[in-house]
């Protein structure tokens, strides 16, 4: 069961049109199997786990520690983070599939 769209009354599965104001309702997308796959979980390994911890201790040393980096210190180790963690996931779907 659903609602409608427009007035938010409840849809029969079966119905084609909503009873209370006579809108048409939409059908549910079937799903393919190219679109099935494309939704499936992607694996996350190893290095994608470590490259996110190793952002949030850097996150954290920025936030609480004593001394201060320069803005584009900062920029660049996270960059180099995000790179990483990219590359990491790039392998690990590329190994998967």
């Amino acid at each position: 069961m659903g609602r409608c769209v427009y007035c938010h009354s409840v849809v029969v599965r079966d119905e084609d049109e909503c009873y209370m104001c006579g809108d048409v309702v939409p059908q549910p997308v079937k799903i393919t199997t190219k679109l099935a796959n494309a939704l499936q979980r992607q694996p996350v390994s190893g290095w994608t786990n470590l490259v996110f911890l190793a952002s949030l201790g850097f996150t954290a040393y920025c936030l609480f520690g004593q001394h201060s980096l320069s803005v584009t210190t900062a920029l660049v180790i996270s960059f180099l983070l995000l790179l990483l963690r990219i590359f990491a996931e790039w392998c690990a779907g590329r190994n998967a599939g």
